[in-house]
């Protein structure tokens, strides 16, 4: 009898520890705040006090401690999603089940609201076990919640081809110094080791150990804003991200998409005086580990934003300072500037904390790379070739990193108070920090270069227009409808325009000025200036580029950014050729037509692109040749110096083969190729196929045999050209009409028409082995069976179940 009451005895003890009876929080450390914690160092635990439930609040993860690699993309300070989630009860059991707020309805009708609640799926973050329930207080043992991979390192390496790896509990725990609680958010940082087998170079190129990676993740649970706050609509003429919804309780005659700018909550003290100050100004906080004379700099360069918000009629509404000691950078309370450091140089990038409700901006993030600055540097020193007498650098180099600086400061915050790329500034006399810059370098009359006005060194008319879009306050008695139309059709009266990633970026661009990268009202005059500017100092280059003590092999490194330095606005170029000048109109606003690009600039454009690949464009000088020994120990080739097909040699054709690669990459691409044809239907004064692509055959195939290696370069171009040709020719995202064209030129080059290969009256036995090989290999395929499966149809729009565009509507967050 009494052992029988000892099991049940033990079996009650079980059961009570089972569902957290047995819990002692008394010995452990509470943190209060948002939500209350328990700590129990001792056993490594941690215990959410959870007191409400169905509250919605934000649910943030980020990565606080991060891998290093650039090309892995997983940086010290990233932020991860924003979720709004809520505490539901089921059982034992507390749900945090991220709402879905893509499907809305605002609406009085309860019934309404709870249809449209049904009918699109939430998602369950985590299951909690109860261990304790007690006055309203449900603890949960949240501890595997904390250590899990929440941020997705082991995705984002799998997906990276560096490895397959799990979480190792055992290796993996609570980080305490940064786990804080506050009376607006929670903080909980964990140490994450994630185990395996590396695949890739990158991981183990910056980790000491690759079978076993270990970062920290971050856990912030954050108290929504209030309901103060006022969306502002979104306008794709304004230059600003968004966020988008559909709501199910609009009118049938009104669109069911819903938009908003992301921006930041800034309120005037007097909103009826056309200039005031702010209750709260926007501050961001630079990384105390930032150095001298960066953060300077970056200081410099971040506070340009405030004269963009007095001219939108704030009173020092923005600024930007060094971060007190001990601050937290991923404390959602604080915009921040973050030096991020990585193995190799890498992008910078602007994030935020946003309501998902609103697109209210809660944090902005900068991460700014720190070997980024260098790469000026290196710029400038293949310019200057500073050490002719010395090893102290020319104080300009340090000038124009600094100068470049400044405007990657201005650029990327740009990016946290709401701004999207504006890439068609930089012909608009640079009016917007939001393009990316390529160094303007420019001659004096002496000779002499100028490095004075390389980057600007102020915001930008283009941003003080679009902070008077997202900011401004309405004068009293207009509407904020009509003040936003009023504020983007004086925008536009006054000369700006906006375009932004998604028609500059893409290698089918058509817009004759937006671009990366590149400077100047006219792309293909730019090009040629840089061009000239490149080959005057490419004849200067040499062992004035480098330090004493270094070897000359490294001169290569320097030779590179130099040897391309128009390299983008080759790009720009190209996009001239069967290219199209366009806005993002709406209807009734006060914005041009788009049209075709005119048949004077595209030629413009074909002659200083055919000029760029000339052979003694093309040539490295045999002075630099000369100087570059092959690599010593210790001094590999790397991802930025030139591939060389000659072993261990520098290879003299290779920075050659290069820009060639790059110019028919731009002038084959299938989008253009398909418009240059099309241009020529519409408008026969516009050049057609055989224009555009006549005229380099004529030129790349012309009766002239230069001396040394631009020979060899003039043969290596031919050959490039048959490739772009034959590559055209099979190419199943070209119209039938240009693969007949691309084939019937192959026939012509390779038998007996006006440009025949083998008909060109040479007897240099190179030149004449290069051109049958070139004949043959045309006819060879010319003579391969065609390929006869019919083009890849295009997919019709939809339709069913009776023709509506809302199954197309894009998100854009």
């Amino acid at each position: 009898m009494k052992k029988a009451i000892l099991t049940v005895s033990l079996l009650f003890s079980v059961l009570a520890l089972s569902f957290g009876q047995g819990l002692d929080l008394s010995k452990m450390t509470k943190m209060e705040g948002f939500v209350d914690f328990y700590l129990d160092e001792e056993k490594g635990k941690i215990y959410l006090d959870i007191t409400e439930l169905n509250k919605e609040f934000l649910y943030v993860n980020s990565l606080t401690a991060g891998i290093g690699s650039n090309d892995i993309g997983l940086d010290r300070g990233q932020l991860g999603d924003t979720r709004i989630v809520e505490f539901r009860r089921s059982g034992n059991r507390l749900f945090l089940v991220h709402k879905n707020y893509d499907f809305r309805a605002y609406s009085e009708n309860p019934y309404e609201v709870k249809s449209i609640d049904e009918a699109f799926a939430e998602s369950i973050i985590w299951g909690f076990e109860i261990a304790q329930n007690k006055d309203g207080h449900f603890i949960l043992d949240a501890t595997k919640f904390y250590l899990q991979d929440a941020h997705g390192v082991s995705e984002r390496l799998a997906r990276g081809r560096e490895g397959t790896y799990r979480t190792d509990e055992s290796r993996s725990g609570l980080y305490y110094p940064t786990t804080k609680n506050f009376p607006e958010n929670t903080e909980v940082e964990a140490t994450i080791t994630l185990v395996g087998s590396p695949t890739g170079r990158y991981l183990r190129s910056v980790t000491p150990s690759p079978d076993a990676v270990t970062v920290r993740q971050r856990h912030s649970f954050i108290q929504l804003p209030d309901d103060d706050y006022e969306p502002r609509a979104f306008d794709p003429r304004a230059g600003y991200g968004s966020i988008g919804y559909m709501d199910f309780t609009t009118p049938i005659s009104e669109p069911i998409m819903k938009r908003f700018i992301a921006r930041h909550r800034l309120v005037k003290k007097n909103p009826d005086a056309p200039v005031s100050e702010v209750v709260e100004p926007i501050v961001y906080y630079l990384d105390r580990g930032t150095p001298e004379p960066v953060a300077s700099a970056l200081i410099e360069g971040g506070n340009w934003w405030n004269q963009a918000f007095e001219a939108a009629g704030f009173i020092d509404a923005f600024r930007v300072e060094l971060a007190p000691e001990g601050m937290d950078l991923m404390d959602v309370r604080y915009n921040v500037i973050q030096w991020v450091h990585r193995s190799t140089r890498g992008w910078s990038y602007g994030a935020s904390v946003r309501d998902p409700r609103t697109g209210e901006i809660l944090k902005g993030h900068v991460s700014l790379g720190s070997l980024r600055v260098r790469q000026d540097f290196l710029i400038a020193q293949g310019l200057i070739q500073p050490y002719e007498n010395g090893d102290v650098p020319d104080p300009k180099m340090l000038e124009l990193a600094l100068a470049r600086l400044r405007q990657l400061s201005a650029h990327e915050i740009g990016h946290t108070i709401g701004l999207s790329h504006s890439y068609a500034t930089s012909a608009d006399q640079r009016s917007s920090v939001m393009d990316y810059p390529y160094p303007l370098i420019t001659e004096n009359a002496s000779g002499e270069l100028d490095f004075s006005n390389a980057y600007d060194d102020k915001i930008g008319e283009w941003d003080k227009w679009a902070i008077r879009y997202g900011y401004g306050y309405p004068p009293a008695g207009v509407s904020e409808e009509d003040y936003l139309n009023k504020t983007l059709v004086d925008t536009y009266e006054a000369g700006h325009e906006f375009i932004t990633d998604s028609d500059s970026r893409d290698a089918s661009g058509v817009h004759p000025r937006s671009h990366l990268w590149d400077n100047g009202s006219t792309a293909s005059e730019e090009l040629m200036r840089m061009l000239t500017l490149r080959e005057k100092k490419l004849k200067t280059f040499g062992l004035n580029a480098i330090r004493n003590g270094e070897p000359l092999a490294t001169l290569e490194e320097v030779l590179v950014p130099l040897f391309l330095m128009h390299r983008f606005q080759v790009e720009a170029t190209t996009k001239m050729i069967g290219g199209m000048d366009f806005n993002y109109r709406i209807k009734g606003d006060n914005q041009p037509d788009h049209q075709w690009i005119p048949a004077e600039s595209q030629s413009k454009a074909m002659f200083a692109l055919l000029y760029s690949i000339s052979p003694n464009q093309l040539d490295v000088p045999q002075s630099i040749r000369d100087l570059i020994p092959p690599r010593p120990p210790g001094y590999s080739r790397n991802r930025e110096t030139f591939v060389s097909r000659t072993g261990p040699i520098f290879d003299p054709i290779a920075p050659a083969e290069s820009v060639v690669d790059l110019t028919f990459s731009f002038l084959f691409e299938p989008g253009r190729a398909n418009r240059v044809y099309i241009q020529n239907l519409e408008d026969p004064s516009l050049p057609g196929l055989e224009d555009i692509y006549g005229r380099i055959i004529q030129q790349v195939f012309a009766d002239s045999y230069p001396d040394g290696t631009r020979f060899e370069i003039k043969l290596m171009t031919e050959s490039k050209l048959v490739d772009s040709f034959i590559n055209l020719a099979k190419n199943q995202d070209v119209s039938s009409t240009v693969r007949a064209f691309a084939r019937m030129t192959l026939a012509s080059l390779a038998s007996g028409g006006a440009n025949s290969l083998t008909d060109r009256g040479s007897d240099n036995i190179n030149f004449m082995s290069h051109s049958q090989y070139l004949s043959d290999k045309i006819e060879a395929f010319l003579e391969l069976p065609m390929e006869i499966s019919p083009q890849e149809m295009l997919k019709v729009p939809d339709g069913s179940p009776i023709g509506s565009d809302i199954m197309s509507c894009d998100f854009d967050y």
